[in-house]
């Protein structure tokens, strides 16, 4: 048995997957980022972590949070910025921000430290309720333009709530900060009366909250002397028991006992952050695997998409292979020099620039890669019809005039009367069975990732005889 040849069989049946898997990883990308999955997943999971939907809202307004996909819309050239400032051309020209599709653990815990200490005050309350109304209105808009501009309104008016809330938490402010904050509210019910319902019940909600708050905390006896930062934090976290009685347990146990756990030179606050980061990962880790799975799914589905739209049958592919050697040969010495950090540094914008890369890597090989129309009477179809192949005006056995979307017009037009839809190179196997398990296969190669195949591909490239790369051997 010639080894050398089964290895270049193998080099370059790989080297198809490897490049398939590229494309496949692209397009799977523009998927993501149109459906901003990975955002979504986390969006999720920070509601489950927070057990409020006032809170998951207010910790993404944080601007440790929000800085995080902030961006400023390009100022106008000539038109002054006062235009875009009318209501009216307002709802059409304000940027919507997205979320975030990663938060670093630290951003995280500060900003939920931050909510914490500011739990208890009135204005962090009001601004909960705020972002209540805010959200439903995002979710129902009947008249975009004039709700846009009452949500650009609120999130004013929360920002002046978070501001006030930060005041109101610090010893050595007043409360004008507070008195501030309803006054702009008053003047946001005058200017929207369809919401003023809604603007009182959430300062009454919240001069309401503010009482059982205050209440509970008199009821506090502190066991010891201990930091005041972490003191204020305590605070906070049990103002959290009126708001989110689930944010509050958590964070409770993740402080309880903290200063036994305490190492030399570490503080209370440190170690109560470092707690609640480990808590974000843990939590992270368990949507990461949910995404992980959720994208071998997808690269399978699209996969088997390109392998079925480009007809690239592993089986057949390496039957042909193995018959020409020419062409093993030219496509092992392509897959020596292929680069995969270079195939994988630039970013395509969408499906169709994967799909042309994809087709260039094999431009000039007569390899047994997609399909094509031939007359019904072409003598590769002698004996056998067209076989699982369409016949006459047929296409995958229905006739083309019945797809949305193709007349019989198009039918003659296109010259696809009496067409057959044939493999590019035909093996005169007429095995569907056969033909469906090689696209299976090679979608199945899709789903294990290019980084695998690539590995494999280099160890099957130095079995060859090509030797190290000169680069890897001066360790570059």
């Amino acid at each position: 048995m010639n080894l050398g040849a089964i290895v270049e069989v193998a080099i370059g049946l790989i080297f198809v997957w490897v490049v398939l898997s590229l494309t496949t990883i692209q397009i799977q990308e523009w998927i993501n980022t149109l459906l901003d999955r990975r955002a979504k997943d986390m969006q999720d999971a920070i509601h489950e972590m927070l057990a409020n939907p006032n809170l998951k809202s207010q910790f993404y307004d944080h601007p440790l949070i929000r800085s995080l996909t902030a961006k400023k819309r390009k100022a106008p050239s000539f038109i002054p910025r006062r235009f875009y400032n009318y209501p009216i051309v307002r709802g059409f020209t304000q940027e919507k921000r997205k979320i975030p599709s990663y938060i670093p653990s630290q951003q995280f815990a500060l900003s939920l430290f931050d909510i914490a200490m500011t739990a208890g005050t009135e204005s962090s309350l009001i601004q909960q309720g705020i972002y209540k109304i805010r959200d439903d209105l995002e979710k129902d808009k009947k008249n975009k333009t004039k709700e846009q501009a009452a949500i650009d309104a609120l999130n004013l008016l929360a920002d002046l709530a978070r501001s006030a809330a930060a005041t109101e938490a610090g010893t050595s402010i007043t409360k004008s900060s507070l008195e501030l904050l309803k006054t702009e509210a008053e003047k946001f019910s005058k200017r929207y009366p369809e919401h003023k319902e809604k603007i009182d019940a959430a300062l009454q909600e919240a001069n309401r909250l503010k009482s059982e708050i205050e209440q509970l905390l008199k009821k506090q006896n502190p066991k010891r002397k201990a930091d005041p930062a972490l003191t204020k934090l305590r605070q906070g976290i049990a103002a959290l028991s009126v708001i989110s009685p689930e944010l509050n347990q958590t964070l409770s146990a993740l402080l309880l006992n903290l200063e036994d756990y305490l190492t030399e030179g570490e503080t209370h606050l440190a170690k109560a952050r470092k707690n609640v980061e480990n808590w974000f990962n843990d939590s992270m880790d368990q949507v990461s695997g949910a995404f992980k799975r959720y994208s071998q799914g997808l690269a399978l589905f699209i996969g088997f998409g390109i392998a079925l739209l480009l007809n690239i049958d592993s089986i057949n592919l390496t039957l042909y292979l193995w018959r020409e050697p020419s062409v093993r040969q030219v496509l092992a010495t392509k897959a020596e020099q292929f680069d995969l950090a270079a195939s994988t540094s630039t970013d395509q914008t969408n499906p169709y620039e994967a799909m042309q890369d994809f087709r260039e890597q094999f431009i000039g090989l007569n390899l047994p890669i997609g399909w094509t129309f031939k007359d019904q009477d072409d003598p590769i179809f002698k004996g056998l019809g067209c076989a699982w192949f369409p016949t006459n005006d047929k296409f995958f056995g229905v006739p083309l005039y019945k797809i949305p979307g193709i007349n019989q017009m198009t039918i003659y037009e296109f010259e696809l009367k009496n067409k057959c839809l044939s493999p590019s190179q035909p093996d005169r196997s007429t095995n569907l069975l056969l033909k469906l398990s090689g696209i299976i296969l090679t979608a199945l190669a899709a789903r294990q990732g290019a980084p695998f195949w690539f590995d494999l591909l280099k160890r099957l490239v130095n079995l060859r005889g090509t030797g190290v790369n000169p680069d890897e051997k001066a360790g570059k």
